[in-house]
């Protein structure tokens, strides 16, 4: 096999191929052996007709099949022997399939593109360690009272304030303006629904643990009404339903009784915080949180810088990516993107009609964020060839068992499956990828003077197989 292999604009090449006649020969027997079983000719029984007059007769087919089988064959040899990687399927030409001469062709396909890189080595974006203040500890604390906040029962003959809470029965008294033909609004049972306007109220419902001085939409003015009122106090106040499109404000009397009183109340002291989160000492509470908000912070430091270090690779880098690729890859992301909202019940036109989008312009997004991530892989996959980066198997096993844990299976069974999916590959790419970028981001720290603190775990995750 001769193969001559051309460089074309748009990450395409061209490949000019010559094989022996053997393989147009063989072809074409292979093909005469299907197609005889198939037809009929006079004078002979079905599979017995001479190939001669199987040409005369069927001279199209057999070429047809022949050339159908012989010429995908020779072109996955002839790519193999260009070591060009395709990402599309080819446009043949020029095919020259004549029984006793060499078959020769052209194919034009659409490759992996190479990426350029301006000197990545020399990247350099500190490293900005965080800190924690005395300021973040106490804030964190004082998280830590709301959570623990809790309801007590106040003392009968104290007056409610705003803040405090109470559990009481309302009812309504008399409507208290409009037509009766007017629609008026009527508040379901629990508080803040909103509710569709009736003429004549009829509300008449216990209501517990309230807020007092806090507007609740079931019963306007109910809050303020509160105010000044003590347990087992009777009160009449006036709510006032706003309007909605078309209808007029209503307003009605209701009657408000209370039942029961509390007060929150919050843990000052912080030995008691220490001890309900099952620490020995305000002291090691305060150190606890300085060290997770440390974690926390790092990690998000990290993930900052990364993406920085990211940015910079991508602009020091070139490649012209083939059409064929970001269509793919959007058509993925649509694909994904109508799950998503099938899971959530809503249908595509439906999502474009409540965002005010057209298909162009969510076509323009997808395209646009399409060719953003085939880009970044592309970066990343010549960044790791170009480091040498290997991936223990030991890691890949780690991954793996960790998705065989969400699914409750057995690893074993779950790496066969990604194996036979092809998904396994991919999971290695992921996994080359993070590494290649964990070594040009400790490589750019230490460029501006700013070493990276050391991982307590490597950073292995990988993003979720579709």
């Amino acid at each position: 096999m001769k193969v001559t292999a051309e460089k074309l604009e748009g990450s395409r090449v061209s490949l000019e191929v010559e094989c022996s006649h053997e393989v147009v020969d063989e072809a074409l027997r292979h093909a005469y052996r299907r197609i005889v079983r198939k037809i009929t000719i006079p004078g002979f029984r079905r599979g017995k007709a001479p190939r001669s007059l199987v040409q005369r007769y069927y001279g199209a087919d057999l070429y047809d099949e022949a050339i159908q089988d012989a010429l995908p064959q020779q072109y996955i040899k002839a790519v193999e022997e260009a070591g060009i990687d395709p990402v599309d399927d080819p446009e043949f030409a020029d095919i020259h399939f004549v029984e006793g001469e060499p078959l020769r062709f052209k194919a034009v396909v659409s490759v992996r593109p190479e990426v350029e890189f301006e000197d990545y080595d020399s990247i350099s974006v500190p490293f900005e360690t965080p800190s924690v203040s005395e300021e973040d500890i106490n804030e964190q604390i004082e998280m830590l009272k709301e959570r623990m906040a809790e309801l007590r029962p106040m003392e009968d003959d104290k007056t409610l304030e705003s803040g405090h809470y109470a559990t009481c029965h309302v009812k309504s008294i008399e409507n208290g303006g409009g037509s009766d033909d007017d629609p008026g609004d009527s508040p379901g049972a629990e508080p803040g629904e909103s509710h569709a306007h009736k003429p004549h109220l009829d509300f008449d419902e216990d209501l517990n643990y309230l807020e007092v001085g806090r507007e609740y939409s079931v019963v306007p003015g109910l809050g303020k009404a509160l105010i000044g009122m003590k347990k087992g106090e009777v009160k009449q106040f006036e709510g006032t339903y706003p309007s909605n499109e078309g209808e007029e404000a209503r307003t009605f009397q209701f009657e408000v009784e209370v039942n029961e009183v509390y007060e929150r109340h919050l843990p000052e002291d912080i030995e008691e915080i220490a001890k309900n989160v099952g620490k020995v000492s305000g002291e090691e509470l305060r150190k606890d949180i300085r060290e997770q908000l440390m974690e926390l912070r790092l990690r998000m430091a990290r993930e900052q810088h990364s993406e920085k270090v990211e940015e910079e690779v991508i602009k020091k880098s070139k490649c012209d990516i083939p059409e064929v690729m970001i269509a793919a890859r959007a058509q993925a992301l649509l694909e994904r993107f109508e799950k998503r909202l099938a899971d959530a019940r809503m249908n595509l036109e439906n999502y474009l009609a409540s965002n005010q989008m057209s298909w162009d312009d969510l076509k323009a997004e997808l395209n646009q964020q399409a060719e953003k991530e085939v880009r970044r892989e592309l970066v990343l996959d010549a960044l790791a060839h170009q480091e040498d980066v290997q991936v223990p198997e030991d890691t890949v096993d780690k991954v793996v068992d960790g998705l065989a844990t969400e699914m409750n299976q057995d690893p074993k069974a779950v790496k066969t499956t990604l194996e036979l999916r092809g998904a396994l590959d991919d999971i290695k790419s992921q996994l080359r990828r993070i590494e290649a970028l964990n070594l040009l981001t400790s490589r750019a720290a230490i460029n501006a003077g700013t070493p990276l603190p050391p991982a307590e775990e490597p950073e292995t995750e990988t993003e979720e197989s579709e």
